[in-house]
This record gives structure tokens, sequence and C-alpha cells, in this order.
């Protein structure tokens, strides 16, 4: 007999995707370094930094100090006499292994590299190492991923949950060790929930709808197999799933308990009293309406078709910079990252396609018609939005029950996950630019997997290297062209700046802590970011700012100097978003 030829441990496209988790890794800390500047430059950072700082300490809230308002951090709330982060607390328990370090950054990069790992095995595995060696490039140098990944906001370790719960659903589905496999998704899903509850509703409704398909199907085959076996080969890995899912999800009732006694409490609220999906008057700052879902989605997507991939038409004028910095409607440029989707659709489904279009056709007369009603009067109607919501993800979730071969219905269930997700968010009052869409960011490998599955099947059918080396001349061409100057447009945002800290650091007197007293009537949280950033919550950090709200007031300052009797006194004075040092004159107002 002859002998079988050997297969080779470790494929050259494994290799590959070896250096793209590297170089995702890399410029996590490149992005982290030279535009964030190792600092939070949004409200929510500064929270989740913040909580992350208490669990590393082993807690959850810590006693508000008093003056209250002299510590005050954004997003970080008092509650009878209790102060901590407004948000769940699974990203923050995360953070704060990058707090223990003293490196935060590392996180979003370990988890970058991931994301990139799982997209290249779900590509691969439901289609071909081609598909999944292209997802993983496109994951890779996405600007919306590189921006998130060298942030501190918590979606990036979302997107890596969502991915291993969809990457062991598939697993769980091929029939080798399931029960491990189950164990894996509720851990990966239970880790998305108490960081982003509401994404991790929207990933998971796809997969829960899928799984009763599958129990029904069991239950309704004929065969040798009995009954019992064949519900339970089923069942055991879904309850395994659900099981450990409901574990971790109780992290977030306990969490609110800690913070304020009540484990159903919306900490959100406490900051905005409007802040909670829904629609209605009760939701958003003057009431939400599906009219204003729709229209955020529409300013987002247009955002989204150019962060996606980075393809654009069109320069990065100062214009479209100041967009990305200021306003939240249509992106100024005509993003092109859509542009394979309907190709990959193609790929997936061969002529099947037709009855994809039909049902999309469908989904978008259901989106446009109430607009065409009494003036759009339906649109604003609480009631008919969450009817009309419900319809539409029960449409988008609907193919799931026809598709029986496993590769076209895991090609459903990418889109199912997207389109669901997407629908979710439509519920929340307000959209997302400043950061990229992030509202949508954890079904960034759905659509890079159906993104790649049209040039994978011309590298497999035409000329590999030819396809490979158009990929990488136009992702070149989009790094220099958009992603570069997308970045960039967030260097420094909000006025976050390190160089207070160093002339903080250059008028220390030896070792002794530093405390900095920012006076003030009218000082907003801008003029002191950089600084709140070093100031521990426990006030124990050898820097921590203190704002000196009411300059008329001789004993507040009284109050806070008597908290520091050890600290050297550094003077500051502020006015808006800016602060500037006593001894020296006011700076120029921004731009």
């Amino acid at each position: 007999m002859m002998s079988q030829p050997k297969t080779r441990p470790f494929s050259f496209s494994r290799w590959i995707v070896l250096a793209l988790a590297l170089c995702s890794f890399c410029l996590s800390a490149l992005v982290s370094r030279t535009v964030f500047e190792r600092l939070p430059h949004l409200e929510d950072e500064m929270a989740y930094l913040y909580g992350a700082r208490l669990m590393a300490r082993g807690t959850w809230v810590t006693d508000t100090p008093e003056p209250r308002r002299s510590y005050w951090q954004p997003f970080v709330v008092d509650y009878q006499g209790n102060r901590f982060s407004k948000y769940t607390p699974g990203w923050s328990m995360q953070l704060a292994a990058g707090e223990l370090m003293g490196q935060h950054w590392v996180i979003n990069g370990f988890f970058a590299a991931l994301v990139v790992a799982l997209a290249y095995r779900l590509g691969r595995d439901i289609f071909n190492a081609d598909t999944g060696v292209i997802a993983a490039a496109l994951v890779t140098f996405s600007p919306a991923a590189l921006l998130l990944n060298g942030s501190l906001m918590g979606h990036t370790s979302a997107l890596f949950a969502a991915a291993l719960f969809l990457y062991a659903y598939w697993r769980i589905e091929s029939a080798r060790r399931p029960l491990l496999w189950g164990v894996i998704g509720g851990i990966a899903l239970g880790l998305l929930v108490i960081n982003r509850p509401l994404t991790g509703i929207g990933i998971a409704a796809p997969l829960a709808i899928r799984s009763a398909i599958r129990l029904i199907r069991a239950a309704s085959e004929r065969g040798d197999t009995p009954l019992f076996t064949r519900v339970l080969g089923v069942v055991r890995p879904l309850v395994a799933l659900g099981g450990i899912t409901l574990v971790f999800a109780l992290v977030v009732p306990l969490y609110n308990a800690a913070a304020t006694g009540d484990p159903r409490f919306n900490l959100y609220t406490l900051v905005w009293p409007y802040d909670r999906a829904g629609f209605g008057p009760c939701c958003g700052r003057s009431g939400h309406t599906l009219e204003k879902g729709i229209r955020h989605l529409r300013f987002d997507m247009s955002l989204t078709a150019a962060d996606l991939f980075g393809w654009t038409a069109g320069e990065v004028t100062p214009e479209v910079t100041a967009h990305l910095q200021n306003d939240s409607d249509y992106l100024p440029i005509v993003g092109l990252s859509f542009a394979l989707l309907p190709l990959g659709l193609v790929v997936a489904f061969r002529w099947k396609v037709i009855a994809v279009i039909v049902w999309g056709a469908a989904l978008v007369g259901w989106t446009v018609w109430p607009f065409t009603v009494s003036g759009g009067a339906l649109t604003r109607d609480a009631y008919f939005a969450w009817v009309w919501l419900i319809a539409a993800v029960a449409w988008v979730n609907l193919p799931i029950l026809l598709w029986r071969d496993r590769q076209k219905a895991w090609a459903w269930l990418l889109i199912a996950v997207t389109l669901t997700l997407i629908g979710t968010q439509i519920a929340y009052w307000v959209g997302s630019q400043r950061y990229s869409t992030r509202y949508f960011y954890e079904a960034m490998i759905s659509a890079a997997i159906l993104s790649a599955l049209p040039l994978a099947w011309l590298a497999r059918r035409f000329s590999r290297p030819l396809v490979y080396g158009a990929l990488v001349a136009v992702t070149a061409w989009g790094v220099g062209n958009y992603t570069a100057l997308r970045l960039m447009a967030l260097y420094r945002y909000n006025l976050i700046s390190p160089d207070v800290i160093a002339q903080v650091e250059a008028r220390r007197e030896g070792d002794r802590p530093v405390l900095v007293i920012v006076s003030g009537d009218d000082v907003r949280w801008r003029a002191m970011g950089a600084l709140m950033a070093q100031t521990s919550p426990f006030l124990d950090s050898e820097i921590v700012v203190a704002h000196n709200y009411r300059t008329a007031d001789p004993q507040l300052r009284a109050d806070i100097l008597g908290r520091f009797p050890d600290h050297q006194v550094i003077e500051m004075l502020g006015s808006g978003n800016q602060a500037w040092f006593a001894d020296q004159p006011p700076p120029a107002p921004p731009p």
C-alpha cells in the first residue's frame, strides 16, 4: 500500500492569520499610543476606567467623598453614599486586569488579536480557508476596529465574546465534544451580556431560534436512535450554554444591588433619567420614536459604509475631519465598504439569492411603509414602534426555519445576527458616530466573512496571488486615503492631552503626592479630564485633582485642603473646557 502523505501541522494560511493577529495587537498598541496617548477621551472611558480601578482593589463601589462635586467624574454617580460607574460591570472587570498590570491598552490589544483568529476560524470552518484569511485581513485593518482596539471602550471585548459564542455554537452543531463547546459558548455569551446586555440579546436571538428548530427536527426525525437520545443530544450542550450564561448574567443585578440596594435598578437613569431603551416619552431627551431610530440608523449606516473597511470615494478634507469630530448625521463622503456584501450573498446562496432579494425587498418595504401613512404619524406612535420592530426582527429571522443546508443556514445566521443587532439598537434613543458606529460593531465578523466570500471565490477559481495582491493594494490605499486620517481626527479629542500631566510632574517637589486644585465656577470635565484619569477613586493616587467650584466660598477650599494635609498643592484656574496653571496667562479659546 502507498503511504498517505503527511498533513502539514501548520498550513500557510494559518501563518498568515498568525501574522495578522500579531499585526492587530501591534496596531492596537500604536493607535493607543499615538492617537489616544493612553488616556480616556470619552465620558464612557472615564467611567469604565473608574470602575476598573475599584474592581482592581476588590470592590464595586466606594464611599462618596465630600465635597462630592469636587471629585466628580463623568458617568460616575453617587447614590445613598456610594460612588460607582453607571455601566454594567463586565468590561470594567476585564479592564481591571490592565489596571493591575499598569497597561490598560493591553486588554483590548489581546482581544483584538483573538478576534482576528476567530474571524479566520469561523470563515474557514463555514466556507473555506481563503474566506477565513480574507475575513481576518478585513477585520485587522478595519478603521472601526483600529479605533476601538486602541481605546478604553469595551466593544472589542464584546466583539470577541460574540465571535467566540458564534464559533462555539458552530462547534456544538458539529457533534464533536458538544458539551465542552456548550460550556465555552455559555462563558462567551455570559461575558457579552454583562458587558453589553442589549447587544447580547441581539446576537443571541437568532441562535436561540436556531436551537428551537434543531430541537424540533431532532424530535421529529425517524430512525433507529431513540427519541430521548436524539433530543438529549441537542439539549445537553444548550442547557450548559444557557445555564452558564444565566450565572454570568446574575453579575449585573448583583452589581446593581451593591450600588443601590435594588438589583433591578437601571443605573443609567442616575445620570440621565431618560437614558433607557424603548419608545415613547420615557426614553430619550424628548421621547424616542421609530422615526428617530430609523433616522439615526441612516446616519450611522453612512459612516459604517466608510468605517467598516476604510473604502471610500472622496478625500478626507478638513470639513470631513470636522464632521467626524462634531457631527452625527450623513458622512460627507461616500463609503464603499458594503460593495462586496451583495456579491457575498450570490456566492453563499447561488440561484436562491433571488429568494433573498425578494425577502430583502419586503423588509425594505416594511421599513418605508410607515413613513407613507398619514404623513408618517405611525412612526411617532410608541405602540406601533414596538409592533414594527418585533415584526421586523421576526422577518429577519424567519428564513432560519427554511434553510436545511448547513452552510446556507449559517450564511443566513450571519445575516440574521447582523440585522437583529441593528434592529435592537433602533430601540435606543441615540446613535453613535464619534467612536465609529460602535453599537453595530459586534456584528463586524459577520460582515467581514460575507464580504470575503466573493474574493475567496475568485481566488480559488482564478488566481490566488492576483486576488490577494489586489486586496493588499486596496487595503493600503484605504489606510492612506481614509483610515489614518479618520483615526487622527480623534487625536486629543475633547481636549484631552498628557501635556498637563507632564507639566504637573515638572512642578512636583520630590516624591510628595500632588493635589491639583482647579478653581472656577463653570469648569467642565474636559478641562480636567487628563488629571481625572490620574486620580484614584480612593483619592490616594500620586496625583489627585479637585474642583473648587465655588470660588467665593473659602470653606469649600478649606474642606478640600483639609483632606490632603501632606500633599503638595498646585493651583490651576479653569473656565469651560479649558484649565491653566495659576501662574500662567489663560490660553486662547480652542477652535
